[in-house]
């Protein structure tokens, strides 16, 4: 009788078991739509018209992992685990203490462990000096946007107390050190759901009289291939994934139709083995457990580690059923191999470039994903990578849809992509080169000089600091958006401009735009918004940057290099105090006022860019860099190479180049422009209403006389306000 009402319990129990977690939610399909539900508070559920089958199923599956919990607890005993130690922060040890002393409460037959990215981190940190203590590649909760003035004091702060070591954090090829975010742990369970013990962790603390803390609710997607519901937390500096051991089940009929169509999804997911969970990841990588409660390292897939010794990308089972499995798993290979400079399988490779493969990351995988993993790759030390391989693997078409903007078709836009990535190359290889010993102009130090800046560039350096290029994470990431797309945004300008539709960027300065309308979007624009998914902002900043690229290219070109050299040697200066400094001159010599009309030219650009002015003008350098390589090189091709003394003529016009370049900018230090977008009007609009210009009328010639008293402090620095009121009241006397 005992017997008959265990078997009862247990069947009872193994059905709201399978009702609970065979579901299908029309849901989140990124972190950022993930639901938060309150303690004890679950989603509404659906039942698959599979349960009958699937109850069945995991009652069996139940029944066997209950008579087989002993060996199931003691698998690091066997050949799967390995005795590699990983180091534990005093906050991990602490995390994970909690999470073993919740699962032992509950259930002493649950076995928790890590999976994924966090043990791959782990056993590289015991590798390499590469990654530092607690250092993450990924971070899928995004960093909250602060002001860049207490991004400054953070950076000035953990500068003053790094050590010599720590002070490597810098710009390099190997890596390029990011800004702090929650370290990703992934919690695999073998007996429950994710939610179910994200539950049992807030029973724990409330029993004990400690905080609790909010669910989150990842639900499940199968369409988007998100098949497996997912339990979140953020504790301390931990954002954690809570999930159960995963197995899926495919009709075999059912699978070779949906291969026509181009999806793979499963009838039926179930709790799983360890065995089984391993072998469904993405990448053999990342598919390394460390089991908490023995605390080793355990390789299910027994190619884990070799491929991490071997530094191989690498898929558990046939990379195209993976890829079937998940599309999206294509660009994430991709993102591993770049981030972790690791060479991608050969069979993985030639899976990539199956056109069933292309057709489901096209269809199947959501726009958001797509430019989530392509937002990661360029946030990493090494977006040239991940842009090389997507071009190499032809996905650059398929990743960034691009319409043709020359009549040309897909043959010009290919070699669109081409450059682009050629660029992204040239501008990465510029400032590595520049990061241990910057021009002037690039080390933000001698802006930030309170004895050498005037009253409006003071503001930058109170209100909004001017960071480092090499230290400014965010403005570098907009800069590679911006070099990828520059020569095929320049072409549609081109054409623009040739059909005198105006698309060509103005020298304006303060004059806000109208938000486009969605039919007048550039290309550039549509990309960024409907096919990565990006914000306006992104996308606005990308085309400032190219925009105030162009104009900078122009400037210096057309002789801005020359008057940045005159600058230097006249000695002029603007100052904080005495406004313009200008030894062995008169306010009425002609080279002064040459010298502050070059200073309104440059300024109408910098107001266009604002802090994000570094980050356009490298773009500028670095792209007259490659013009003069691709003008050698179309040289070379029709002389003999030899005869021409190529590579010495090449090194000279780079060397032209990088002085005119040079010159412009430190100029701009020189006449402290740096700050001048946050430059105050001396009077403001009723001011001049009320004592200046008493008979102006409402309308666009306002606007005009703002332009004009914006002009003419820029020519005019530190000059006082009974100056300005006169000089408007010479340029529009009819309203005196």
């Amino acid at each position: 009788m005992k017997h008959i009402m265990k078997m009862a319990l247990l069947i009872s129990f193994c059905l709201r078991r399978a009702m609970s977690f065979q579901i299908q939610h029309q849901g989140a399909r990124s972190r950022s739509d993930v639901i938060l539900k309150g303690r004890r508070v679950l989603p509404k559920m659906v039942i698959d018209s599979q349960s009958t089958r699937t109850i069945t199923n995991n009652i069996r599956e139940t029944r066997d992992a209950s008579s087989s919990s002993t060996s199931s607890s003691n698998l690091s005993n066997n050949n799967f685990s390995s005795d590699i130690c990983i180091s534990l922060t005093k906050e991990e040890k602490d995390l994970f203490e909690l999470l073993k002393d919740v699962a032992e409460c509950y259930n002493d037959k649950t076995v928790l462990r890590v999976a994924g990215g966090w043990v791959r981190d782990k056993i590289l940190a015991e590798q390499t000096d590469d990654f530092s203590n607690g250092f993450r590649l990924t971070s899928k909760k995004k960093e909250k946007s602060v002001d860049r003035t207490a991004k400054a004091k953070i950076v000035k702060k953990e500068t003053e107390t790094q050590t010599p070591s720590a002070v490597k954090r810098t710009f390099s090829e190997s890596v390029l050190r990011t800004s702090a975010k929650p370290v990703d742990i992934d919690i695999a369970i073998n007996n429950m759901l994710g939610r179910e013990f994200a539950e049992l962790v807030n029973d724990y603390l409330d029993e004990r009289g400690q905080d609790t803390y909010k669910v989150g609710i990842v639900l499940t997607n199968p369409e988007m291939s998100k098949h497996l519901e997912t339990a979140t937390l953020s504790i301390g500096n931990f954002w954690i994934d809570f999930v159960n051991l995963r197995t899926e089940i495919y009709d075999d009929d059912e699978h070779a139709e949906s291969n026509e169509k181009g999806t793979r999804v499963p009838v039926s997911v179930g709790i799983g083995t360890p065995i089984e969970d391993a072998y469904r990841r993405d990448l053999t990588i990342n598919a390394l457990f460390y089991n908490l409660q023995s605390g080793k390292v355990e390789d299910f897939t027994e190619m884990g580690l070799k491929d991490l010794n071997a530094k191989v990308v690498r898929t558990p089972i046939d990379p195209v059923q993976t890829f079937m499995d998940d599309p999206l798993r294509v660009l994430r290979s991709i993102r591993f191999a770049s981030r972790l400079n690791f060479a991608l399988d050969p069979v993985l490779r030639a899976a990539v470039r199956q056109e069933d493969i292309r057709t489901c990351l096209r269809r199947k995988v959501s726009r958001e994903r797509i430019g989530s993993e392509v937002d990661l790759m360029l946030r990493s030390s090494r977006p040239v990578c991940a842009a090389k391989l997507l071009c190499g693997l032809d996905l650059m078409e398929c990743v960034f849809p691009l319409e043709p903007v020359d009549g040309r078709g897909t043959t010009a836009t290919l070699a669109y992509y081409d450059e682009g990535v050629r660029l992204l190359s040239t501008t990465h290889a510029y400032l590595i080169q520049n990061a241990k010993r910057p021009p002037v102009w690039c080390s933000g130090d001698k802006g930030n000089d309170k004895n050498e800046i005037s009253d409006e560039a003071s503001q930058i350096t109170e209100e909004t600091p001017d960071i480092k290029l090499t230290q400014d994470e965010e403005a570098r990431r907009l800069l590679w958006y911006a070099c990828l797309f520059y020569p095929y945004v320049t072409a549609y300008w081109d054409r623009e401009q040739a059909l005198n539709i105006g698309s060509e960027p103005q020298e304006i300065h303060s004059k806000k735009k109208r938000k486009a309308k969605k039919s007048k979007q550039s290309p550039l624009h549509k990309l960024m918004l409907d096919e990565l998914k990006r914000s306006a902002k992104d996308a606005q900043q990308v085309e400032m940057i190219q925009q105030s690229a162009r104009l900078f290219g122009k400037l210096v070109t057309r002789g801005g290099g020359q008057k940045g050299i005159k600058v230097l040697l006249s000695g002029v200066k603007v100052a904080a105090i005495d406004g313009i400094v200008a030894p062995g001159m008169d306010k009425d010599d002609p080279v002064l006022s040459q010298i502050m009309d070059f200073r309104l030219k440059c300024a109408r650009v910098l107001v266009k860019c604002k802090h994000l002015w570094r980050a356009a003008f490298v773009l500028s350098l670095c792209t007259e860099l490659q013009r003069v390589d691709d003008a050698q090189t179309q040289i070379e091709q029709t002389y003999d190479a030899d005869e021409m003394h190529a590579d010495d003529i090449t090194a000279d016009q780079n060397a032209e180049v990088f002085s005119q370049f040079n010159a412009f900018a430190t100029s701009l230090l020189d006449l402290n422009l740096i700050g001048i977008w946050n430059m105050k009007p001396a009077l403001n609009g009723d001011e001049i209403a009320s004592r200046v210009l008493t008979n102006l009328p409402k309308g666009p010639i306002f606007r005009d006389v703002m332009d004009r008293q914006w002009e003419y402090m820029v020519q005019h620095p530190s000059c006082p306000v009974e100056e300005v009121e006169d000089y408007l009241r010479g340029e529009f006397s009819d309203y005196v």
